[in-house]
């Protein structure tokens, strides 16, 4: 009886100090629409973004707050841009006993229109 209950055990602290993990992926032609745009690409950009949870079974409480608003912003941060295209960007949750990890993380290519004004209105708002 004392050997099911050691491997009980030891079954249970494996769940609960094991990584568990789960992601999404996507892609996405640009951040606005380009109708018959010319541009030229001025630079690749990468960012990262991660923020914790404290989760108990049905209950929750974020550690940190997602910065999801600013984005874009972000990225075109210090830039002379007028749009990022051929975005590509994953989310994925990790949990560590009773912490979950999320992240997500975002890839493009910061171009500047050329040729004249642009017809489709005001890009993002710059810092």
């Amino acid at each position: 009886m004392k050997f099911f209950v050691n491997v009980f055990a030891t079954l249970c602290a494996l769940l609960f100090f094991s990584q568990c993990a789960s992601s999404s992926v996507g892609i996405s032609p640009s951040n606005r629409p380009l109708p018959n745009q010319t541009y030229e690409t001025v630079k690749s950009v990468e960012k990262v973004y991660s923020w914790y949870a404290f989760d108990v079974i049905i209950y929750g409480a974020s550690i940190g707050n997602p910065p999801m608003s600013d984005v874009y912003s972000d990225l075109m941060q210090g830039e002379e841009a007028d749009a990022i295209v051929n975005l590509r960007y994953y989310n994925d949750k990790s949990v560590f006993g009773f912490i979950t990890r999320y992240r997500f993380g975002i890839k493009g290519d910061l171009v500047r229109f050329t040729g004249g004004a642009s017809s489709i209105g005001p890009g993002p708002k710059k810092k």
